[in-house]
């Protein structure tokens, strides 16, 4: 009987080693496409309690649009005693998700100060520092900001059994936010903020300060205006403020802030409804809005049976304007004295406006008083007939000439910010309202054609607190006395029982 003849043993170990071969690189391009989807096609989740270190929309938005690299030097030790020292933690873990959000348009090297001393001469040479506190240098395009790690938080006082202040908030998105924002766009927004009829100043000891400080990190600049001073508003303000005037206006600003408006102007008008501007209103009034002669009130009690009214506000932002859908579920805080604002439809209609209502109080017993509420001695009641019933509006948005495409981004129309309220805008008042810094930023970036920049609150320090019972504790202190050192106990005998055999 015949076999047929094999192949010979050479060419089936070539076979062999070629089929190993080809099964190698089949499974390295797999490993490979597995590791280039992770790395960028990756998704990752905050399941943190409070999300301390989840990064805002606008941040994420803004990195994305990046178009060239940040380069972002840490100088911080881990031991280091110097101011800030405490967030040391809280910046590593917020540089982190920068880098992940910016994915490779963000490159964050760490230098302690205290070990890499060439590199630490090296950089001080090239950005004129000093490397005595903790600092955080941003460089884009070889263009650099500084910034201190100290002031990435808001403190509390020291307590009476404290020399050191606890952490409030901390701030370090907005911080550096803010900077890589007037790195990139490398300009500075001016806004014109209207003196010379008794409104608060700026700078220090202003009661705006902390306003001013706020619109400053979002890359705007407040310069102090005199219409009386100008033939024209100048055209490289982006927007106007007219906060509080004690005085009214003169018919010749009436008309530089009329001629402005029609060159695609924008403005922040903050009625003060204890003061009389006639000619301020009649200006408003040529847009369909009218200031009411009242004051917003509401009745609390203070006692089982006493009743007392009260000049603050608390307010809800009403999502119909477009940009403060953010905080339609937040509730502002305007003091000092409101008034409301009347509409007329058929002048707007006229004028061809675009309006939307921005702020009515949160609650419905607030009610427009016309008795000269501030001054009276008795308690205010509503007076039916005389009085404005809810609802009631203090905060109106209007536009001329928009283009309705929103992929359209260009300075084509004519805007304005209304409110019956002045006093929410000092630093006392943003101190106790955080919703009410997002809405004078919204609105300011409104005005400014950059609503895009949203406003980034702080992070609260929160505090976890586990409260339990005797009966609780109890059982911890056994479980972790005895249950804990028996269980062991009984693995072991298991073990050496085992081994025996």
């Amino acid at each position: 009987m015949s076999h047929p003849p094999s192949k010979p043993a050479g060419l089936k170990r070539w076979r062999i080693g070629a089929n190993v071969l080809f099964q190698t690189i089949i499974v390295g391009v797999i490993v490979l496409m597995i590791n280039y989807i992770g790395f960028n096609r990756y998704k990752r989740w905050d399941l943190s309690r409070s999300n301390k270190y989840a990064l805002s929309e606008l941040t994420k938005k803004f990195l994305r649009s990046l178009k060239k690299e940040v380069k972002i030097y840490v100088f911080f030790s881990p031991t280091s005693q110097s101011a800030g020292s405490e967030l040391y933690y809280d910046l590593q873990n917020l540089l982190k998700e920068y880098e992940f959000a910016g994915r490779r348009k963000v490159q964050v090297e760490n230098i302690d100060p205290y070990r890499n001393l060439t590199r630490t001469r090296e950089l001080q040479l090239k950005y004129n520092f000093a490397a005595a506190e903790n600092l955080v240098i941003l460089d884009y395009e070889n263009r650099k900001r500084i910034l201190r790690v100290a002031e990435m938080a808001e403190y509390d006082p020291p307590g009476m059994f404290s020399e050191t202040p606890q952490v409030r908030a901390f701030r370090g998105e907005q911080v550096i936010t803010s900077a890589l924002i007037e790195l990139a766009e490398n300009k500075e927004t001016k806004i014109g903020f209207i003196t010379g009829h008794g409104e608060p100043g700026l700078g220090n000891g202003s009661p705006l300060a902390r306003f001013q400080e706020y619109v400053q990190r979002q890359n705007i600049k407040l310069e102090p205006l005199v219409l009386a001073n100008l033939a024209r508003v100048p055209t490289d303000f982006a927007a106007l403020v007219l906060a509080g005037p004690k005085y009214d206006l003169g018919q010749r600003d009436v008309s530089l802030l009329r001629n402005y408006w029609n060159e695609q102007g924008r403005m922040l008008i903050l009625l003060d409804p204890k003061v009389k501007t006639p000619n301020l209103v009649q200006f408003l009034a040529e847009f369909g809005i009218r200031p009411d002669p009242d004051l917003i009130v509401t009745q609390f009690k203070t006692g089982i049976e006493e009743q007392s009214v009260t000049l603050d506000v608390y307010a809800q932002f009403l999502p119909e304007t477009a940009f403060l859908r953010a905080l339609s579920q937040a509730t502002g805080f305007f003091p000092g004295g409101t008034c409301s604002l009347s509409t007329d439809e058929a002048k707007i209609t006229q004028e061809g406006l675009t309006m939307t209502k921005a702020l009515t109080p949160a609650a419905p017993d607030y009610w427009g008083d016309k008795d000269e509420a501030l001054f009276s001695r008795q308690t205010i009641t509503y007076a039916q007939g005389i009085d404005l019933p809810p609802p009631l509006y203090f905060g109106v948005a209007i536009e001329k000439g928009a283009i309705k495409d929103a992929r359209v981004q260009l300075h084509s129309s004519s805007r304005m910010i209304i409110l019956g309220n002045a006093d929410f805008l000092r630093t006392e008042s943003l101190s106790e309202s955080p919703p009410d810094i997002d809405f004078a930023l919204l609105s300011v970036n409104w005005l400014a054609d950059r609503e895009q920049l949203l406003a980034i609150a702080p992070k609260p320090a929160r505090t976890f607190t586990l409260n339990l019972s005797d009966a609780q504790m109890n059982e911890i202190v056994l479980l972790t006395v005895a249950g804990i050192p028996m269980l062991i106990a009984f693995l072991g005998v298991g073990v050496w029982s085992l081994r025996r055999r």
